[in-house]
């Protein structure tokens, strides 16, 4: 039987190819019957073959084109300008979907460099930039602006002579969607936050599905996209950043990843289709989201996303990598061969509307480019584990022995903290380098405190807390080493989403994202030291399901603040 399903794949994919441009309908409908009868490797694991038909991502050029558009017109308008500052052309949102961004071309009679200064309310707000390249011609791209008011920024011109001249340009904006609803400051240290140089890391609240923005160290909105955003916001190597958001804005699901950057301007777009077979009736197919909680870039700048496998029976247990200039897919990952086979056929731990099992609900994942190794949180298994990225062997698993095969009890961290409490339900699984040395690795994660499957105490959902372990992986223990949240007790447990990262300075920033049964979402830095906490801001009133995922501290200026207006990017 096996044999005649590969014959029968082989054929129908040959006819596919062999079709061509001028076959489409037959081939749409030749892939719809490859959906609805699904080939599977063994019963309940798809093949590789299969979730590859099934997920199919491709490039889309439509967004790119559009940005390059705009910013041909840019570099034509700098052209033409006069010499000079006060002949400067000052746009806000220049590409249009970051409103509080800017852009400022201006023309110099002498080559200088530049310093940009974003005012603010306080000095620990006021934003600055330097610009070290001589040039004539400068497009400086402003980011930090408030919404709602005229706000004040300067451009410090410096000469190779050493001679300075200043300019200071106003940029209005309009006001800052309702979507966002009410941060309220309950505390600010700026001098102890982990502001970075210029003061330009802001604390982004990022969307579950939504408005993602970010905040100053008074709590102000300096920056927001309108593309809604679901669960992925992250910075590339090239410094511009990776985001899920939807195909077009009437979509309902979340199916474009988008390399952008905090002015709007796309660099490339990955379209997934998203099509697989419902559970109550495989003959029928619905449109789904195929990333869903996480993608990361590895060293080779493929991009790693967990994903839906298109299965009409289990969800959010499969990972893909994907070429990143081709959007093939390179390898798949499906969890279902790698942990017990008890673990998904007989979960019951929790329940969907739509019947499928999603009895790992992986949400994170972190990649050792020194070890090869890859590091996977599951909420619904109460788990996080390490594979070899090449092989997919086991290498570990911290978690709580309960319901766990005796055959995988080997992989298991031994604890060596008295009373060691295992993760329950947990998120934003990363890797401390600063604490990773050799043999021992610095984790950090944040453990919603909720077991799903294993490990439930008498302390379970009574708080949630930011944690960093040390694991030893030659001796296979586990030591806990810091934990914040249980002083914040019941109002800062969170039954699902949240976030805990290192930030600098002996910092942790917390994002309490489910707080108060969903209605308020909290982001906390803390000093690992002290446990004081230097920086608190409350969310509230905003849409039900738009809790912040994850909070994350991020710099608005990684690189350059100049705009290279002469690249024009093709895919």
């Amino acid at each position: 039987m096996k044999k005649f399903w590969k014959i029968s794949l082989g054929v129908v994919l040959a006819l596919i190819v062999i079709g061509g441009a001028g076959a489409y309908h037959e081939r749409h409908n030749v892939r719809k019957v490859l959906l609805v009868h699904q080939h599977y490797h063994k019963k309940n694991v798809l093949s590789t073959n299969q979730i590859k038909l099934n997920l199919r991502p491709a490039i889309s050029t439509k967004n790119t084109t559009a940005t390059n558009k705009i910013t041909a017109g840019y570099r034509q308008q700098l052209a033409q300008l006069t010499p000079g500052v006060a002949h400067a052309k000052v746009i806000v949102n220049p590409y249009e979907t970051s409103p509080l961004s800017g852009l400022i071309l201006v023309k110099t009679q002498a080559a200088t460099k530049v310093k940009l200064t974003v005012h603010g309310d306080t000095p620990k707000t006021t934003l600055t930039k330097y610009l070290p390249k001589y040039r004539t011609n400068h497009a400086i791209g402003v980011l930090g602006l408030y919404a709602n008011r005229t706000n004040r920024v300067t451009l410090t011109f410096t000469k190779k002579n050493g001679q300075k001249t200043y300019a200071t340009y106003t940029m209005r904006t309009g006001k800052a969607p309702k979507e966002i609803g009410k941060n309220t400051l309950k505390t600010s240290h700026p001098k102890k936050m982990a502001l970075g140089k210029g003061n330009n890391r802001l604390t982004f609240a990022v969307s579950s599905q939504g408005i993602t923005y970010g905040l100053d160290a008074q709590g102000k909105i300096r920056w927001y996209s309108t593309n809604l955003i679901s669960h992925v916001f992250k910075r590339l190597a090239n410094n511009h950043l990776l985001i899920l958001t939807k195909i077009s804005a009437s979509e309902h699901k979340y199916n474009a990843l988008r390399e952008t950057d905090f002015y709007g301007r796309v660099y490339r777009q990955y379209n997934f289709e998203g099509k697989f077979p419902t559970r109550q009736d495989h003959n029928k197919l619905e449109t789904n989201t195929v990333i869903h909680h996480d993608a990361i870039e590895l060293p080779n700048h493929n991009l790693l996303l967990t994903v839906d496998d298109g299965s009409s029976k289990y969800v959010e247990d499969t990972m893909i990598e994907i070429d990143y200039k081709t959007a093939k897919i390179v390898k798949v990952i499906d969890l279902k061969r790698i942990l017990p086979k008890s673990a998904y056929t007989q979960y019951t731990g929790t329940k969907r509307p739509d019947g499928k099992i999603d009895w790992f609900h992986q949400n994170s994942m972190v990649y050792d480019a020194k070890k090869d190794e890859l590091i996977v949180s599951g909420r619904n298994q109460d788990m996080i584990f390490a594979i070899n990225y090449k092989t997919t062997n086991l290498k570990w698993i911290l978690a709580s022995p309960d319901k766990l095969p005796k055959h995988y009890q080997q992989y298991l961290l031994q604890p060596t903290t008295q009373n060691y409490r295992y993760n329950g339900g947990q998120h934003a699984v990363n890797i401390i380098p600063q604490q990773t040395k050799g043999d021992t690795i610095g984790l950090e994660f944040y453990d919603n405190n909720v077991p799903v499957t294993r490990g439930k105490t008498k302390q379970s959902k009574k708080w949630s807390a930011g944690e960093i372990v040390s694991i030893n992986q030659l001796e296979h223990t586990v030591t806990k080493t810091w934990s914040f949240g249980k002083t914040l007790g019941q109002r800062n447990f969170t039954n699902i989403v949240g976030s805990s990262y290192a930030v600098g300075r002996n910092n942790t920033l917390i994002g309490f994202g489910y707080a108060s049964n969903g209605k308020r979402s909290e982001f906390v830095e803390v000093n690992r030291k002290t446990n004081q906490i230097v920086f608190d801001v409350n969310r509230t009133h905003f849409k039900h399901g738009d809790w912040s995922y994850r909070a994350q501290r991020m710099a608005l200026y990684p690189g350059s603040a100049s705009v290279d207006l002469n690249e024009i990017t093709t895919k």
